[in-house]
């Protein structure tokens, strides 16, 4: 049966490849093709995938350029075959009919002139059918290559795992993959995923794709260590080359997160190639943080305050407005985190931070004349800590108010209002620590 097949192929070669198969073209005995053509549909209608091979064969063999039908069918009798021989333990049968279905593939490619899309259908049988077979995996990848070259990042969605699956199997079994060639590979298949995210419509389709990233992510944490060296030695110097490579800065930035040297200053200059490029508020407070910590704070604003172009969610706001104020002392800074309560007015730690501005303030602001005014700061820092739930240092500051005895010896009554002087311009109420 696999030489019968061998044997139309071949012959099959020698017809012109002009035409489309979208038209019935009839041998001159078109008499007996149409008696085959019947013979093999009625039995394929029957699951009989064995009594229309005959009729199907002699059609290949004698017709090939008939119609595109003989080969979508062909398809479904050779899958049928392979399965019957399959639930049957038969393998060799099994692999005689799986070969034969990839020369219905080739034929097609050959007779009807959409070699994209049969390309398609070949690669996925194969790996169905021969990825477990170590001198396959080699071909199997050639072939999704193949479907990638003449398909791009429009190949079909249910192709995208099986293609990073061959690409797992042959780094592992054959051992002929280099870690830069998988990630090249990664690097292609993430490519076709973002892009079928970004263009496809139906979102059930979107939702699986979004798996599929993650999927593809451990496939390759499987396959390759990639630690910070390895993203320094490896991938670097080709950034160091084109700073401006957006998808290389994106790769770097992801694998330098996840390995935890985000201090590393290729992880920053990756960063900042992102935002150059595809600002993200999550990626702008990342990099506003670590430039703060380096006391940067001249880049550190500028992040900050383009994270806050970059969203209209009011937690996330009020978080960069406490950043800023952090960077900041005295009044400016206490300006930020009212600008945080004000866009969330349930953000507390903007409370506790103006606390810890008057509670730090006592230095600077203490006249060394009247003790209760002096001390009132650390009336008005407990408000804010109040205010905040922050009781630890609530009590902190509730040590540092003015004793019973202190209140009386300067002329003032508990409960009595009292400004806090300086630049912190409030009114608190007096109260004793006793």
């Amino acid at each position: 049966m696999k030489h019968f097949l061998l044997v139309a192929f071949v012959s099959a070669l020698a017809f012109s490849a002009s035409a489309q198969c979208d038209e019935w073209k009839w041998p001159e005995d078109k008499k007996t093709a149409e008696e085959k053509n019947v013979l093999y549909n009625d039995a394929l209608r029957n699951d009989d995938f064995e009594k229309a091979k005959g009729p199907h064969q002699w059609l290949l063999q004698n017709a090939p350029d008939l119609h595109s039908a003989i080969y979508i069918n062909g398809e479904k009798i050779y899958k049928g075959l392979v399965e019957a021989a399959d639930d049957a333990g038969n393998d060799d049968a099994k692999q005689n009919y799986v070969d034969s279905l990839m020369l219905i593939y080739d034929m097609r490619a050959q007779y009807c002139n959409n070699e994209a899309d049969v390309v398609l259908k070949k690669a996925y049988s194969a790996y169905r059918y021969n990825i477990k077979q170590k001198s396959q995996m080699p071909v199997i990848l050639e072939l999704f290559d193949k479907a990638y070259e003449l398909n791009g990042n429009n190949m079909d969605y249910y192709m995208i795992l099986p293609y990073m699956s061959t690409v797992q199997y042959n780094a592992k079994y054959v051992k002929n993959l280099s870690d830069t060639q998988i990630l090249d590979y990664y690097e292609r298949i993430q490519g076709i995923i973002d892009y079928q995210i970004e263009n496809k419509s139906k979102q059930s389709i979107v939702d699986k794709l979004k798996d599929y990233k993650g999927t593809v992510d451990g496939i390759l944490v499987g396959l390759v260590n990639i630690d910070c060296d390895f993203v320094r030695t490896n991938l670097g110097p080709k950034f160091q080359e084109n700073p401006n490579d957006l998808k290389l800065a994106k790769k770097i930035f992801g694998f330098m997160l996840n390995g935890k040297c985000t201090d590393d200053p290729l992880w920053l200059q990756a960063g900042e190639t992102i935002m150059a490029n595809e600002p993200d508020f999550g990626i702008a407070k990342s990099l506003g943080a670590k430039f703060k910590a380096a006391d940067e704070d001249e880049k550190a604003t500028k992040y900050f305050n383009q994270a806050l172009t970059l969203t209209e969610d009011p937690d996330k706001k009020a978080d960069i407005y406490i950043q800023l104020g952090s960077m900041k002392s005295g009044s400016a800074a206490r300006e930020l985190y009212r600008k945080a309560l004000q866009v969330d007015p349930s953000k507390s730690e903007a409370y506790s931070a103006i606390g810890y501005l008057y509670y730090s303030s006592f230095d600077q602001c203490a006249g060394k004349e009247d003790m209760i005014k002096d001390r009132a700061v650390f009336l008005a820092a407990y408000d804010m800590f109040q205010r905040a739930g922050n009781t630890k240092m609530m009590n902190s500051a509730k040590e540092q108010f003015p004793s019973k005895e202190e209140i009386f010896t300067f002329n003032y009554t508990a409960g009595d209002e009292v400004s806090v002087g300086c630049w912190i311009g409030v009114t608190t109420t007096i109260r004793s620590r006793d």
